[in-house]
């Protein structure tokens, strides 16, 4: 059935009225690759001409550097329960490269200095708040934000009820449930479809309720709108949306692992099968004026080249600084960087830097994304002499920055890490070197191939998820099972072909990928696809 005001929006030259709701936002909130896909996705709307307004909590670690026109108070605040507790939510309002933002403000937001986890200083204040780990009140800042969302509406007015509300990951999941279950906001919503992105339906990503009671506690919901997200004892935020919203995931080939049962995702998997749920997956873009590498400003970087026309001298130039100045043993005598990176471990800087293959990896120190594998691999090349130094940078389980540290402290002058993160200091890793890392176990989507290869740095890659994105042997390298030797094989391979016929023998292929990745997955065109998916929804 059309819906009643079907024909208003195509008046208005079938554009939009969307919210976009996140925990976090690239520019002003960091954290994973939601912040990514979050921004780059409501810019690229807004230049479609829609009306976008993007939902984020008001965090102690916010950047409002860039924000105009911040407003302290903006509507009326709201109160609502969770776990039996009142909670008064206010909201701020601002503008970031145009696009509206709803800052979602409660002193238990205000007080955090990272999105999800525990940071150092945390830490030093609170022993218990370690470092890296997940925030103890999570399920009561999941439930906070979502709430507040959703009785956002009660300061609307009749021309600001959102036709779509896309929800990003887990932490927003439950939203269409709200919306529709909550006495507060009852009808505000009847005519609004959503759209709930999984980004990571792996364990531990899932932000369940590991029973109903619980779920009951902090969502005061009933319980038999709760039962319909059983997934064992366990209540799950995806699996409830399923039944108000689509659901759609960030890569073709992830929706067929999860819906296959091909990636563990802690029994999410043969939930969405029994209920015959449909997972339609979207393959995340690359927003390229934020990595521009030919102009400084945009890229970071120190020094300009351009691997679409095969300009790559400033590429080397930029090795050159990242190993003078980040890896070598004079900038091991500093230790401190910038923004709290530390630096372990060196890059011998007597060695002459053309007779090496150089390898990073950048990104989060967690299981999911194979460091163990990674390591293994670096071993046996160091061992069997082969020509080759790695570069590792990120941040996360402190048991696995430790294996980091151990290993470059093992293998001084052969390999650094930088634990901790800052975006020019991580950028320039990626930009340093030749071949980037990714031996991710799962992975939903990926946007660490796309920043190497903009960089003109050519990824090599487990076969999996959102990395089979990459075009074996055209764009980088791909290579199954995940396990050391067979990574160790593939990287060999490179280095040796490198070692005999000059690191020049892969120039066509840099920019080769760059220009694929460019003509296929800008963000301004796969934003034309989430258009698509609204206005079919929109039409039912």
């Amino acid at each position: 059935m059309a819906r009643k005001n079907f024909g208003l929006i195509f008046q208005r030259e079938n554009k939009l009225n969307i919210w976009l709701v996140s925990r976090e936002y690239a520019g002003i909130a960091e954290a994973g690759g939601v912040k990514n896909v979050a921004c780059s996705l409501a810019e690229s709307l807004l230049h479609l001409g829609h009306k976008i307004c993007v939902f984020i909590p008001l965090y102690g670690c916010t950047d409002l550097s860039h924000v105009n026109n911040f407003s302290e108070i903006w509507r009326d605040s709201v109160s609502f329960d969770i776990n039996g507790t009142s909670a008064k939510v206010s909201f701020s309002r601002g503008i970031f490269n145009g696009v509206q933002i709803i800052f979602i403000r409660h002193n238990s937001f205000s007080e955090k200095k990272a999105v999800y986890t525990y940071s150092f200083d945390e830490q030093k204040q609170n022993p218990e708040h370690r470092q890296g780990e997940g925030h103890i009140d999570k399920d009561f800042l999941n439930m906070l934000f979502q709430k507040a969302v959703v009785c956002y509406s009660k300061n609307c007015l009749n021309d600001e009820i959102p036709d779509i509300v896309h929800c990003q990951d887990a932490p927003a999941a439950m939203i269409p449930v709200f919306a529709r279950f909550m006495p507060a906001v009852s009808g505000f919503f009847s005519k609004t479809k959503f759209v709930v992105t999984i980004h990571n339906a792996g364990p531990g990503y899932h932000h369940e309720f590991k029973n109903i009671e619980e779920a009951e506690r902090f969502s005061g919901l009933p319980k038999k709108i709760l039962e319909k997200g059983k997934n064992g004892l366990c209540i799950e935020p995806f699996l409830l949306a399923s039944e108000n919203a689509c659901i759609t995931t960030v890569s073709t080939e992830y929706a067929e692992e999860i819906i296959s049962g091909k990636t563990d995702t802690a029994g999410l998997s043969e939930g969405f099968k029994k209920k015959g749920i449909e997972l339609i997956g979207i393959t995340n873009g690359i927003d390229f004026s934020k990595y521009e590498p030919s102009d400084k400003k945009k890229s970071l970087l120190p020094f300009e080249f351009n691997p679409l026309k095969n300009d790559l001298e400033g590429k080397y130039k930029c090795r050159d600084f990242f190993l003078e100045n980040f890896a070598s043993n004079k900038s091991l005598d500093s230790k401190n960087f910038a923004d709290g990176t530390l630096q372990f471990g060196f890059l011998d800087s007597t060695e002459k830097k053309s007779d090496f293959a150089y390898i990073a990896y950048h990104g989060r120190v967690v299981h999911q994304k194979g460091i163990e594998v990674m390591l293994d691999s670096a071993e046996k090349m160091f061992e069997s002499n082969l020509p080759v130094r790695f570069i590792f940078a990120g941040q996360g389980s402190v048991e696995l920055e430790n294996s980091l540290i151990a290993f470059s402290e093992k293998w001084r002058g052969k390999c650094v890490y930088i634990k901790g993160y800052n975006k020019s200091i991580a950028r320039l890793a990626v930009a340093a070197v030749d071949f980037s890392l990714h031996p991710s176990y799962f992975e939903p989507c990926g946007l660490e191939d796309f920043i190497a290869q903009t960089f003109g740095t050519l990824p090599v890659a487990h076969a999996t998820g959102g990395l089979c994105k990459i075009v074996d042997d055209e764009t980088g390298w791909l290579y199954s099972p995940n396990n050391s030797e067979a990574l160790q094989t593939e990287l060999t391979s490179l280095v040796n072909i490198m070692r005999y016929a000059g690191r020049d023998i892969f120039k066509g292929m840099i920019s080769y990928a760059s220009r694929y990745i460019h003509e296929k997955y800008s963000w301004n065109k796969v934003a034309l696809i989430y258009e698509e998916l609204y206005k079919k929804l929109f039409a039912c």
